[in-house]
């Protein structure tokens, strides 16, 4: 947004908007010095609001909200200093510059006033070069004050936009990673896909666990339910038949490399771009790192265990391994329902955290299972 003052054209949000005459309330209850400043300003091209008192100022304000007020210091009833200090304490008014019109010379008072949030002082009777100056300097102030906040404004929509659209294209490249290794290994059906769908499900669900309620945002849901399809990336890695060593069994080999694939995946995400801002690859990462770990420390990476291991890949694991369970990745024959709920509650507190386990409990039936 971009403004300039008088009649000139500035641009708010893309449209061209002409600026209105800054308005210029004057309070005194003596009519002739509000007539006194009315004619002085009016002659420099502001629009004056007039009030003779605190009372009829504030209802003023309720209609038109002036750029600038002019005020006298002395008046009956509420005086020109709690004027200030009402103005200055509620949100919609504190920003107007006031400037206080007063006879009063007292170093005591000009104190309190500037303390108050007064800006200027012009002396009675007026001197309009004095009026003058001291309006355009504050009313400079005032605009440029006000540019820099609709700069600011402007500037964060943008960066927000960017960064909205920077995430859309962070999600596409994780989403292609994921088709990528669903080619790779193919007879595991929608696994991936299930696995992202439920942590996202297991992790809207954590929202209303104390524990973990500050954790969670809407932010963490939606990040983990495409972060955590990636949680096996590294398996594209595996070497072919024909690359294996001699000295030892294909099988002896393989085994060796599911074990390392999670550190393989993390790796290959780092060189994609993670702790780079992405927020969907910073947090595949750690799931792809961790999501073998167990609660007990008896999985990979050794000595990881507990609340170290990130909550993310301690969701992931959940989802993952009932899955596993399901479609016999880790069995010969895959597994009722009912049985790899037995199995998953088995293992609470030992492979994994005995809260997330607690909210998979409830929320098992709404799970995928295809």
């Amino acid at each position: 947004m971009y403004r300039k003052k008088g009649k000139e054209v500035f641009f708010v949000d893309g449209a061209m908007k002409k600026q209105e005459q800054p308005k210029i309330l004057i309070v005194d209850d003596i009519t002739m010095n509000v007539e006194i400043l009315q004619e002085i300003l009016k002659s420099q091209g502001y629009e004056t609001l007039c009030a003779l008192s605190v009372q009829e100022a504030l209802d003023l304000m309720k209609e038109n909200m002036p750029q600038l007020i002019l005020t006298d210091f002395s008046m009956p009833g509420m005086n020109g200093l709690e004027f200030c200090r009402l103005l200055k304490s509620n949100p919609l008014t504190r920003d107007i510059p006031l400037i206080f019109a007063t006879v009063a010379d007292s170093s005591a008072d000009k104190k309190k006033a500037f303390e108050a949030g007064v800006v200027d002082f012009i002396r009675k009777p007026f001197e309009p070069i004095e009026v003058i100056m001291s309006v355009k300097n504050q009313m400079n102030s005032y605009y440029a004050k006000r540019e820099m906040e609709d700069y600011n404004r402007m500037m964060h929509k943008m960066v927000t936009e960017q960064k909205k659209q920077m995430e859309k294209e962070q999600e596409k490249v994780l989403l292609a990673l994921q088709t990528v290794a669903e080619r790779r290994n193919a007879h595991e059906g929608s696994h991936l896909k299930n696995v992202g769908y439920n942590s996202r499900l297991l992790a809207q669900c954590l929202q209303l666990v104390p524990k973990y309620e500050k954790m969670v945002n809407n932010a963490f849901i939606d990040t983990i339910g495409v972060s955590a399809r990636l949680h096996d990336i590294g398996n594209i890695l595996m070497p072919d038949e024909t690359f294996l060593d001699d000295y030892r069994s294909k099988e002896e080999q393989k085994k060796a490399f599911v074990k390392h694939h999670t550190e393989e995946g993390a790796k290959l995400l780092e060189e994609l771009g993670a702790n780079e801002g992405n927020r969907f690859l910073d947090m595949a990462v750690l799931i792809c790192r961790y999501h073998h770990a167990k609660w007990d420390g008896s999985g990979y990476p050794e000595n990881m265990s507990g609340e170290d291991i990130p909550l993310a890949a301690r969701i992931t694991a959940v989802a993952n391994d009932f899955d596993a369970l399901l479609r016999a990745r880790y069995k010969s024959e895959p597994l009722s329902l009912e049985e790899s709920v037995r199995i998953m509650n088995e293992r609470s507190g030992k492979a994994y955290d005995s809260r997330i386990i607690e909210v998979f409990n409830k929320v098992v039936k709404q799970m995928r299972t295809d």
